[in-house]
């Protein structure tokens, strides 16, 4: 490109710039006066080196703008906290005040994440009475970044560290359960912290607090009751509380919460929510004392923009956004969000744009970068850094981060592997990028505090729900991270009283899931579990533990009949058998079904499914043991019928025998390939035609997995983002390790095996002779069949070979080619890795030796 040219285009992009810039300029209100090149970078770093919002040592001065939709302050705010407050054992929200009982070592480790002293409101929640000293439930409700995990962690630390019982931390979602861990593991001084996943059923008697979601706590507190290890356990905060509504899985956090009350035990309950409506009825079902706070400790200003103008959520008029010259800027929307994305990144602040779709996110972060300000020579190798991160994960750099990140934009959504996610999070915490496009999921998953939140108020096409609003306006303003918080939620003219609806409604009372008008599947599971735990075994002793449920106090008690026919149900399953008048006992398949966590009906399935398969079991092909793992109800997945279609006619003839046995069905899949019939799923037949389709199609993918081919290819192959291939992946893990637990305990031992044999090659993602070899860190996949073609075969080799001569070989594994200069950062990096490894299997290699000699 000519110097001329580049002179234009620099011009041309400075003028635009300049004229969004200007475009939200109100006199009254901002002044944002645009200053040269290499002043707008001095400004920049002296902003990062002085107070960026990101190290929560912000200093801007703030006043917020009070409105209809604000969270106005209902306690004080703590003192400003100063050496003296600290040593002041008189101040009572000191977390070294005698009154809170905290040894020296929990209050230093506490400090270290942060806490040094109590709010108010948390003060008046602890000293509720009994629930320090562990003798009341507790329920709690307090906006987002209010504090409400320091209350769960004060009665976590008590009863840990003065009863010497464990604690469970039951979450959402797995993203939370990795971040919590990590909070935990820093502050908690002389605790051990574990996170309960994949294959654990029980928790370990070395760990004090075990971490984990809804469906592992089940499991975890059923194996506990079944071998009468549940008086180990001292205390269980049930995180975002409000979940025990949510329609997929609300009904299994109802029965975990069920079963605690029901014990007759001493375990504290512990629940908080920030969107927790009807908290006294929730109190009354837990049998706790309750709280309610109103306290947002950073003041939150909220706008709404439509029609290329920013108003108060009053709808005062603040100031306008006039209209683009620019071709991609034409759509009002578009330009609002790109200007007021632009407007914070230029001030150093983070920001968070949550999109209606995952390629919205993508579009709009390769339009923004185009605009960012040059980062600073200071900066731009750390931003280069973030790429040599995302280009030696296993599946290689996106090519939309790729452009995007050196500018500090980037975009975060479920399409990106865990790996990306986790590198695109650092990297946002860490101020090197300043702005992330993301979806709404992310609200409720990710812990990303922003400055300035910008939200498209849809989920595809439909708006999103109140709650979820809620959500994502409160990841403004984080604690610590800013000094206010800023959100503007960018619509169309007449979307905008949809919106007021959905900003003054109010949320729903949370009510119980567990019977329906139509099903009672739920009610089916819950009487199952506490059957087979034998924690209620008759008609009165059913309807004492349902006494214990939120079913109790928000809904109808269910009938005699209903329970006699939900247990005859479970009779002529073969889930239960009646043993004396009115009592009944699980039977092997019943036992199996609670033990790996299934519905009833799912474990009937599984059953029958499996028995046929063990008279007919194919050997010949691993398509049929992938199959077996594959799970019931697939993620949400869009067959491909002439990929499909394809697909079976390059199988080999044991590969289709085994489709054929499963139930697929080849002239189905040419018709629907070919265009000549539908496929509307409407009746049950249709429904089960569909599930063994969409089935053997996902075990399709897993067998490319476990046969060493990358998730990136995978995902290229059938059409869907790499993100999701390891996200399904990993879901078939789990049923995997549910499925050979189910064996075991029916006692089809061999089989069980066989099941975890192919569950570790899935995680490993490698072939049979590579399994040893994949157990090193970073040797996975492709990158063990690199070591393989190139001699290092073993565990022994390994450990013997160079470190400079494990790099190269890390580098012919790279998914890329890289050049320039990220490939200075990505050696060095790479030869970090070669290191990890030469140490792993020496370890693993010595620990061998010993078992050998000790044989």
């Amino acid at each position: 490109m000519s110097q001329s040219h580049q002179h234009r285009r620099r011009t041309t992009e400075d003028l635009l710039r300049h004229r969004q810039l200007i475009g939200v300029n109100h006199p009254a209100k901002r002044n944002l006066t645009i200053p040269t090149s290499e002043a707008k970078r001095q400004r920049n770093d002296e902003i990062l080196r002085a107070a960026p919002d990101w190290r929560g040592d912000e200093t801007t001065p703030w006043k917020s703008t009070p409105g209809p939709y604000d969270n106005l302050p209902s306690s004080i705010p703590p003192r400003p906290l100063t050496a003296a407050v600290e040593r002041d054992h008189s101040n009572t929200l000191s977390l070294s005040h005698r009154k809170w009982g905290l040894s020296e070592d929990a209050v230093a480790g506490l400090r270290k994440g942060g806490l040094n002293e109590m709010y108010p409101w948390q003060s008046a929640c602890l000293s509720l009475p009994g629930v320090l000293e562990g003798e009341h439930n507790v329920v709690y409700t307090a906006p987002t970044s209010a504090g409400k995990s320091l209350v769960a962690d004060v009665l976590m630390i008590k009863r840990v560290l003065d009863e010497r019982r464990k604690a469970l931390v039951v979450v959402p979602y797995i993203s939370i359960v990795q971040e919590k861990t990590r909070f935990l593991e820093k502050c908690l001084t002389g605790i051990k912290v574990e996170v309960a996943a994949g294959k654990a059923k029980k928790w370990r008697d070395d760990i004090d607090i075990t971490v984990c979601t809804i469906e592992k706590a089940n499991t975890l507190v059923n194996a506990a009751v079944e071998d009468r290890t549940i008086d180990d356990l001292g205390l269980v905060v049930l995180d975002e509380l409000h979940m025990v509504d949510d329609d997929g899985r609300g009904f299994i956090l109802e029965i975990l919460a069920a079963k605690l009350l029901s014990l007759g035990q001493r375990v504290q309950i512990v629940g908080m929510s920030a969107t927790l409506s009807n908290i006294e009825t929730v109190g009354k079902w837990l049998n706790a004392q309750v709280y309610e706070c109103t306290y947002r400790p950073i003041p939150l200003s909220e706008h709404i923009v439509y029609d290329s103008a920013v108003y108060t959520h009053s709808h005062n008029l603040e100031t306008t956004i006039p209209p683009s010259e620019t071709k991609e800027l034409k759509d009002p929307i578009t330009n609002a969000i790109i200007t007021l994305a632009l407007e914070a990144a230029d001030q150093n602040f983070g920001v968070l744009v949550f999109c209606e779709s995952r390629r919205r996110c993508e579009d709009l972060s390769l339009l923004l970068r185009i605009f960012m300000v040059a980062a600073s020579d200071e900066l731009q190798p750390k931003r280069f850094n973030v790429l040599g991160d995302l280009a030696t994960t296993a599946t290689g750099i996106d090519p939309v981060l790729a452009k995007t990140v050196p500018a500090g934009v980037a975009f975060h959504h479920a399409g990106l592997t865990t790996e990306e996610r986790d590198i695109i999070t650092a990297a946002y915490n860490n101020g090197l990028v300043k702005v992330v496009f993301c979806t709404a999921t992310m609200a409720a998953g990710v812990n990303l505090p922003a400055r300035r939140v910008i939200i498209s108020p849809k989920m595809g096409r439909d708006f999103a729900s109140a709650a979820i609003l809620r959500q994502m306006r409160g990841r403004a303003g984080r604690k610590g991270k800013d000094t206010h918080g800023e959100t503007y939620i960018v619509c169309r003219k007449e979307e905008v009283a949809a919106v007021d609806q959905l900003l003054t409604q109010e949320l729903p009372s949370v009510k119980s899931t567990l019977v329906t008008a139509t099903d009672h599947a739920r009610l089916s599971r819950a009487l199952l579990e506490v059957i087979s735990t034998r924690l209620a075994t008759s008609i009165e002793t059913i309807r004492d533990f349902l006494a214990s449920t939120l079913l109790h106090y928000t809904h109808p008690t269910p009938t005699t009949e209903l329970l006699t026919s939900t247990l005859t149900d479970l009779e002529s399953q073969g889930h239960i058998t009646p043993v004396i008048s009115g009592y009944y006992e699980p039977t092997k398949m019943g036992q199996a079904t609670v033990t790996a966590g299934f519905t009833p009906a799912d474990g009937l399935f599984l059953h029958q499914e499996l028995s046929r398969a063990l008279q007919a079991f194919n050997l010949e092909t691993d398509l049929h043991i992938c199959y077996i793992f594959t799970p019931l109800y697939s993620l949400s997945l869009d067959i491909d019928w002439k990929h499909l279609r394809d697909l079976l006619e390059s199988l080999d003839e044991p590969s289709l025998r085994a489709a054929l046995f499963c139930g697929v069905n080849p002239a189905f899949v040419n018709r629907l390939a070919q265009g000549t019939t539908t496929f509307h799923e409407h009746d049950e037949a249709e429904k089960e035609r569909g599930r063994i389709h969409r089935r053997f199609y996902v075990s399709l993918m897993l067998r490319r997995l476990i046969n060493e081919t990358p998730v990136h290819k995978v995902a290229r192959e059938f059409g869907i983002a790499r993100g999701f291939v390891q996200s399904l992946a990993t879901t078939c893990r789990g049923f995997a390790a549910t499925t050979a637990t189910f064996c075991k305990v029916v006692g089809w031992t061999g089989l069980a095996v066989l099941v975890e044999h192919y569950s570790w090659r899935l995680d490993l993602g490698a072939g049979e002779e590579l399994v040893n070899l994949a157990r090193l860190p970073w040797v996975k996949s492709a990158t063990a069949r690199c070591f393989w073609e190139n001699g290092l075969r073993s565990i022994e080799t390994v450990a013997e070979t160079e470190v400079e001569r494990l790099k190269e070989v890390l580098v012919m594994a790279l998914p890329g080619r890289v050049r320039g200069r990220d490939r200075e950062v990505m050696m060095k990096r790479l030869r970090g890795r070669a290191e990890v490894v030469s140490k792993a299997a020496k370890r693993m290699w010595e620990a061998e030796v010993r078992d050998i000699e000790e044989e």
